[in-house]
């Protein structure tokens, strides 16, 4: 433990200039799959507005050849007004690039070692502004959505009067005394299973006193889907309505993430109300942007008549949905130069996968879009079961000898059916 402790000072002393980081974590992991790749998508942060990025990369990178964190370790620094919000929202894949659904992610909060003196709050749980290493000052856990991003609203409490001084630029060094007794920061590090088997990032931020007020022009905003990422691998692009379409489990929650930028084209708009119209204005909800242009919402799906599960994820969509979503956002008084609309449509399916478990084998089943429904699951050789979903997407587990294999599933009297070899 001394000799630990001797380079934790060393590291103190010779490299971390700003803050430091946790060398371990002395918070209880998900217990998520390990080797996770964990990507910051809002705010999308870069060498245009973080401090110093190629320094603090290059000791992130440090930190990785030491065995501290897993590969791919990205470590950032920007800045925000004081008591202000900042919306993070992840991405989580598994090692080979497939979105991990459903997934717990703990948001370590002021993470420990990070020296963080900044009241924040996420889900009504609060920072007290002391590090007390090895622990975080606070940890909440969301899940990821089905396409594997989770998002988490971190609020500012400080008084105006204590924040930093306002750098001339997102890029310039943070201001503060040598004693640093006025720096005022957070850092933020969210984990699936642990800090050596993540491919993570940790976001730090200095909280500021502005000069002025903080005022965008956007008569004329530009409204940018950020999340989900959709692409030619994952939804299809409709001409005739402007969109991009999606498919997603029936009764699921997705993370739905917009960047609002104002009439110079360039700068992000913050404290702006955006309204996500849904189907044509049948409904609607609303989000302010973020200290960084990032509107956020959560679309929990409500449908009961789910559609058929498509092929694959790049499917044609149904000519006569019986589920969907049409979110088009907007901001009141304001003519966008443009805003992308999204369309979601909801099924009810499964799909099956095979893997080796010592002598036996492991069936996969996953059901999508059964939440509070009971599901038949039968697999050829295996005692037939019944299960209670109770998320948008469930795996049940089913052990099998080696050999090919048929998967039924009955839900509301409807059956699926899949098949997979074990081998």
């Amino acid at each position: 433990m001394s000799k630990f402790r001797t380079h934790i000072g060393v590291i103190l002393a010779m490299v971390l200039a700003i803050s430091p980081v946790a060398l371990y974590s002395a918070t209880a992991a998900t217990g998520g799959p390990k080797d996770a790749v964990i990507t910051l998508q809002s705010p999308f942060l870069d060498a245009t507005n973080t401090w110093d990025a190629r320094i603090n990369q290059q000791m992130a990178d440090g930190w990785v050849a030491k065995g501290w964190f897993g590969s791919g370790l990205v470590f950032q620094v920007s800045f925000a007004p004081v008591g202000s919000t900042i919306n993070l929202t992840y991405n989580v894949k598994d090692k080979n690039g497939k979105p991990l659904a459903f997934t717990p992610v703990n948001l370590r909060i002021n993470k420990g070692y990070s020296e963080a003196a900044s009241i924040v709050e996420v889900d009504g749980n609060k920072t007290k502004g002391f590090d007390r290493p090895p622990f975080d000052q606070a940890n909440v856990i969301h899940r990821t959505d089905a396409f594997g991003n989770v998002t988490f609203a971190v609020k500012s409490l400080d008084l105006p009067s204590s924040g930093e001084v306002e750098p001339e630029s997102y890029t310039s060094k943070p201001i503060f005394s040598d004693d640093k007794l006025d720096r005022l920061h957070s850092q933020m590090l969210p984990e699936v299973n642990s800090e050596p088997a993540d491919h993570s990032v940790i976001s730090e931020f200095h909280y500021f006193t502005p000069k002025a007020p903080i005022v965008v022009p956007a008569t004329k905003p530009t409204i940018t889907l950020i999340t989900p990422k959709l692409d030619a691998t994952n939804s299809v692009t409709n001409a005739a309505k402007n969109l991009k379409q999606a498919y997603a489990p029936l009764g699921g929650e997705l993370v739905v993430v917009y960047k609002v930028i104002g009439d110079d084209g360039k700068t992000a708009v913050p404290n702006s109300v955006v309204t996500l119209k849904v189907n044509g204005g049948k409904s609607s909800l609303q989000a302010t942007t973020d200290a960084f242009g990032y509107a956020v919402f959560n679309v929990k799906n409500a449908d009961t008549k789910p559609n058929a599960a498509p092929a694959s994820a790049t499917s044609a969509m149904p000519a006569a949905s019986t589920a969907l979503a049409t979110l088009v956002p907007e901001i009141a008084g304001a003519t966008p130069v443009s805003a992308e609309g999204v369309e979601f449509h909801y099924y009810r399916g499964i799909s099956t996968s095979v893997a080796k478990s010592g002598k036996d084998f492991v069936v996969s089943v996953a059901v999508a879009g059964a939440a509070g429904k009971s599901a038949s699951v039968a697999v050829t050789g295996a005692k037939k079961t019944t299960v209670k979903i109770s998320s948008a997407m469930q795996v049940v587990p089913v052990k099998v000898k080696a050999g090919a294999k048929t998967v039924t599933v009955v839900i509301d009297g409807k059956t699926y059916t899949s098949k997979v070899v074990a081998k």
